[in-house]
């Protein structure tokens, strides 16, 4: 079962990283359409997870985005085995639970902050409008999702 983050107060500092890890900079052209395009999501969250918590749960209902901030967190697959298998790990700028928001599906894999770590969360009726509204970005969350899929059938 997930644990319960410590949610922290958004700075512009951070929203401006977030934009350069979502290359939101590629596909827009001008810094005030980025500040506007992050500011528009007003129920965006930057939480704080301590190293050893369940971020998510592999096989739980989660529609939400995610993307690493600051620390590691690790992708483990269980698939029913006692111990679960470590898939990667994922740091500053790498997102995940882009397959669960895809295809609208539980989780297909479990998420674990490795050191202290600050995710930004997305509730998914948000990043679907980011998406609608940022083609390049949509595309290539579609990639890494397809990409990761492929993994996931391979590591079973």
């Amino acid at each position: 079962m997930p644990g319960t983050a410590k949610k922290l107060a958004i700075r512009p500092a951070a929203l401006d990283w977030l934009g350069d890890a979502l290359k939101l900079h590629e596909v827009l052209d001008e810094t005030s359409a980025l500040e506007h395009a992050l500011m528009s999501l007003p129920t965006i969250t930057l939480e704080a997870w301590t190293a050893g918590q369940e971020i998510l749960a592999e096989g739980e209902e989660g529609e939400d985005f995610f993307v690493v901030y600051t620390g590691r967190v690790s992708v483990l697959l269980s698939n029913g085995r006692p111990k679960p298998r470590k898939l990667g790990t994922l740091k500053p700028g790498d997102f995940f639970g882009e397959i669960g928001f895809l295809l609208k599906a539980a989780r297909s894999a479990s998420v674990r902050a490795e050191t202290d770590a600050k995710i930004f969360r997305f509730p998914s009726a948000e990043f679907e409008r980011l998406l609608r509204d940022n083609q390049g970005l949509d595309k290539w969350v579609n990639i890494v999702a397809c990409k990761r899929l492929l993994k996931l059938f391979e590591a079973d």
